[in-house]
């Protein structure tokens, strides 16, 4: 072998030594949330699966007394069992041959005692709806667990959509990216919270904001949207902690009011507006959902059951995917929120 052929073989084997190496360091990075050994899998479908669990008790939007008292209703339920979801919960499964077996995962928040603190002790009042909290991506093994204790209970639902390759492409790009913030333990960045929407560059995400951006992410069922979707105006008078001048806000303040801000005044001043994925409204969505198609012979949204839970199947194989939108982009409105986590949180972390 001459110098020269010696010389172009040692560097080749540089560049591949490296290339497996980093194969190998994003494998294991993501290995918590994937199962490599799952064989069953092995034909030319993709699918994303949403799941949804609903909150033990059904919550109430209608007031701020209505939705506190089902609040409290919730954490009785559920006060001598950490395994529940006070607010339901929502998580996402990726399937397709392109992944070598099966991602599993949602975002929690990582300890239900922080939220209590703030109620409880700091006088959060409302803004605990979108008070930024710490968050942490669930793991397969989790996940695996849950989902069959729930569906047993009979408190689990999902939406399957059958989708093509390059929207597993696109929602891979969106996952990895995310992940390389959220899923790294480098990163100290708060990132659970209602008022998140993780499309928005640098945002976490609450589970159901996580779960249902996958779907916007390719592009599928935004139809569908607005009907698992609560908007509310929330009056400043029952914001406290940092979002309000670390106003402290009384349990009856909040008992006594009957009704929401109406929309008039200023918004961020006498109201803050605020919408969340509720996994209750999404998990009754499927079910009236699957009582209307499961009377048709042929029917465009298929129902089915799966491990004793209802679910649906919408084939978005034809859909092509929004490749002229950006996978993050800039917030366009305002946040009280969102305006605490970037002043305290955000600004730090990019300017390191």
């Amino acid at each position: 072998m001459t110098l020269q052929a010696r010389f172009i073989l040692s560097v080749s084997m540089v560049v591949l030594v490296s290339l497996v190496t980093l194969g190998q360091k994003r494998q294991d990075a993501l290995q918590q949330f994937i199962s490599y050994e799952d064989g069953s899998y092995v034909d030319s479908l993709h699918e994303l699966t949403i799941y949804v669990i609903p909150s033990v008790v059904k919550y109430k939007w209608d007031s701020p007394r209505s939705l506190y008292r089902s609040y409290i209703r919730n954490m009785r339920r559920s006060l001598f069992n950490n395994h529940t979801y006070l607010l339901g919960h929502a998580f996402i499964e990726l399937r397709s041959p392109l992944i070598p077996g099966t991602l599993l995962t949602g975002m929690s928040a990582s300890s239900r005692q922080e939220q209590r603190h703030h109620v409880l002790k700091d006088k959060y009042g409302m803004a605990i709806l979108g008070a930024v909290l710490q968050g942490r991506m669930e793991t397969l093994e989790e996940l695996v667990e849950k989902k069959e204790k729930y569906a047993r209970r009979g408190d689990l639902a999902f939406i399957r959509v059958w989708i093509n390759e390059a929207a597993v492409v696109r929602l891979l790009r969106f996952f990895k990216a995310y992940h390389s913030t959220f899923g790294n333990e480098e990163v100290n960045l708060p990132s659970y919270g209602g008022a998140f929407w993780p499309r928005y560059k640098g945002e976490g995400a609450g589970c159901s904001a996580f779960a249902v951006s996958f779907l916007d992410v390719a592009g599928l069922m935004r139809q569908y949207f607005d009907e698992w979707k609560i908007e509310i105006d929330i009056p400043m008078e029952i914001m406290g902690g940092p979002y309000n001048d670390y106003h402290k806000v009384r349990i009856r303040d909040v008992k006594k009011l009957k009704s929401w801000s109406d929309g008039n005044g200023e918004a961020h001043t006498t109201y803050e507006p605020f919408e969340i994925f509720d996994p209750s409204l999404m998990f009754d969505w499927i079910h009236d959902t699957w009582n209307v198609y499961r009377q048709e012979d042929n029917p465009a949204i298929r129902p089915v059951l799966e491990n004793d839970s209802h679910g649906l199947i919408f084939d978005a194989r034809d859909i092509p995917v929004p490749e002229n939108e950006e996978l993050f982009f800039e917030r366009p409105d305002r946040s009280v929120f969102i305006d605490y986590y970037r002043r305290v949180y955000l600004e730090s972390f990019e300017n390191h």
